[in-house]
């Protein structure tokens, strides 16, 4: 059911009660989990807090918790799961769910009070109507009292009246069934994403008049998260770019903190598609962006000579573009965003520029949406020495404001990761790995691979999916390329023999919908494979490694139909 008072039914509803805070490990809800907990100190609101990060460690929190909790706030995870199937919960037990994951379970929307989702129903998408999918059978097993009449009527009369009633019941029965399950496949066809969970908990904080700019800063990071895994379309994160500069505007108006040294701002302005070039040098952060090198194919020695040649026409020498940024002279640092935008359309970069907004703090400390986002991946990806607690504890370090060296720190990892997606795309790319079948493209990263355990974590094996993808349609003389959705596949867990496979869409469907995933599972269907995967979002997909082929072959024959 739909919380239609988040102040009265969720906010003031907790108060006094322990809660178990259920999170799962993205940026979207390590932003909106620390926005809840300053509103929930407010209230002095005893919390524990669990990282989520599947199915499996969502069933294991509520196992160890449910005997001491009885409330439960899910953040993006749990949405799109029978939770009551799932957990077999006691009915005094009541679940909360924040969750960005599409499409929602229909049992979660027509829960009778136990699951309770803290959004509106415009917020999904074409829910069926419950009578299409839910009935109450307990009539069909009453039959009507024969009428008291002729003994000879009697009881061969009564029984073959029955048996006509109890067929014509079966058979309106099964065509309900089909039609069910026809209305259920076409609503949860395709997974999706909605506007990320941080910006819902913001507005509850501006409702409740408790919101500030470092709220608002934390919103701002999720929405930024979702764009640069194009989570939404282009449409939806403009609209909520508007939204969340109005809120910048007015908390601007408010304060009154005008000393440099400690005042916090917060501005609207246009941006690059250029991975942490203000804390890198502008050669390495062209050459390794996702952007600029598929459009100048940087791979190659032809594109590389084109870097080269938009650096000159840019007036930039090489020692100035090959030193940090914040090193340069002043006056090229100035007209950098100028001058590339000049350029934009001789070396096709038109689509270069994208609004986001900058937080500065003091003199020194001015840091990107995009560079937080970076960073913040990099704490939660690519560590295998740190457990998952120990990344997400970082990662909430990396959004307070007197950490600089965390977030100094991940910067440096990030632009390790960003050099790894970049050389393994370019080793695909020489060694011919990417593969054509038919209607998908596939790329395998194998076991012996330096850097397997960075590609098995979910978001960095994303990115590095979206450069594959968008460096093979660049290159390929193949017409339907960009009509071409990409599946990937990497180890997982060398020990018990398991890959992750993931399934993105074509370029030119532009549009982040994903129906992958139902593919998948229609091809683990027809192989008999019991599935094994752990994840809410059903564009991942595991299985066995020994398994791959047969699962691959199968994908195959089914894209082929």
């Amino acid at each position: 059911m739909y919380v239609e008072n988040l102040k009265l039914d969720f906010y003031e509803f907790l108060t006094g009660k322990r809660i178990l805070l259920m999170v799962h490990y993205d940026i979207d809800s390590i932003c909106a989990c620390k926005i809840l907990q300053n509103l929930l100190k407010y209230k002095e609101i005893l919390y524990t807090l669990a990282v989520i990060r599947g199915v499996e460690d969502l069933k294991r929190s509520y196992r160890e918790n449910s005997n001491d909790v009885k409330y439960f706030v899910l953040i993006n995870c749990g949405g799109t799961v029978n939770l009551v199937d799932l957990f077999e919960p006691e009915e005094d037990a009541i679940f909360f769910i924040i969750d960005s994951h599409r499409p929602t379970h229909l049992d979660n929307i027509y829960s009778d009070g136990q699951v309770r989702l803290l959004w509106t129903s415009e917020e999904d998408l074409e829910v069926p109507d419950f009578h299409a999918v839910y009935r109450d059978d307990s009539d069909e097993e009453s039959d009507e009292e024969p009428e008291s009449g002729d003994e000879d009527e009697g009881r061969a009369a009564k029984k073959r009246r029955l048996n006509e009633e109890a067929i014509l019941k079966r058979r309106e029965r099964r065509l309900w069934e089909a039609k069910r399950f026809d209305i259920i496949a076409e609503y949860s066809q395709y997974t999706y994403y909605n506007k990320a969970s941080a910006i819902a908990m913001f507005k509850l904080a501006w409702f409740l008049n408790k919101d500030d700019k470092d709220l608002l800063w934390l919103a701002i990071v999720a929405l930024t998260e979702q764009y640069i895994l194009g989570k939404i379309e282009n449409s939806q994160y403009v609209l909520a770019v508007g939204e969340l500069q109005s809120h910048s505007n007015r908390l601007r108006n408010r304060s009154n903190d005008t000393d440099g040294l400690t005042s916090l701002r917060i501005t609207y302005e246009n941006d690059l598609k250029l991975v942490l070039y203000r804390h890198w040098s502008v050669e390495s952060s062209l050459k390794y962006s996702m952007f600029t090198a598929c459009k100048l194919k940087l791979w190659s020695h032809r594109g590389s000579k084109k870097l080269y040649e938009l650096l000159a026409d840019m007036g930039l020498p090489l020692s100035q573009s090959q030193q940090a940024f914040e090193s340069m002279d002043l006056q090229l640092r100035k007209e950098f965003h100028q001058s590339i935008e000049k350029l934009s359309e001789k070396y096709n970069l038109e689509d270069l520029v994208f609004t986001s907004f900058v937080l500065q703090y003091g003199y020194r400390n001015k840091y990107c949406a995009s560079d937080i986002v970076y960073a913040m991946f990099a704490i939660l990806e690519s560590s295998p020495k740190e457990t998952p607690e120990e990344c997400f504890n970082s990662a909430l370090d990396c959004l307070t404001r007197n950490k600089k060296d965390v977030v100094q720190k991940a910067i440096e990892r990030a632009k390790i990761i960003t050099k790894t997606i970049f050389k393994t795309v370019q080793a695909a790319i020489d060694m011919k790995q990417i593969i054509t079948a038919g209607n998908f493209v596939y790329y395998i990263i194998q076991e012996g691979c330096l850097d397997w355990y960075m590609f098995s974590n979910q978001y960095i094996l994303l990115l590095l999916a979206q450069f594959i993808l968008r460096a093979y349609v660049s290159m390929s003389r193949n017409r339907k390329a960009p009509d071409l959705p990409l599946i990937i596949s990497a180890p997982k867990n060398l020990d018990l023999g398991t890959c992750v496979i993931l399934g993105i869409p074509p370029l030119r469907q532009n549009s982040p919908k994903n129906n992958l995933g139902r593919a998948f599972e229609e091809a683990a269907e027809n192989i008999n494979y019991e599935v094994l995967s752990d994840y809410f979002d059903t564009s991942y997909f595991e299985i066995n490694i020994k398994d791959r082929t047969r699962f691959f072959d199968a994908l195959t024959a089914l894209f082929d139909k």
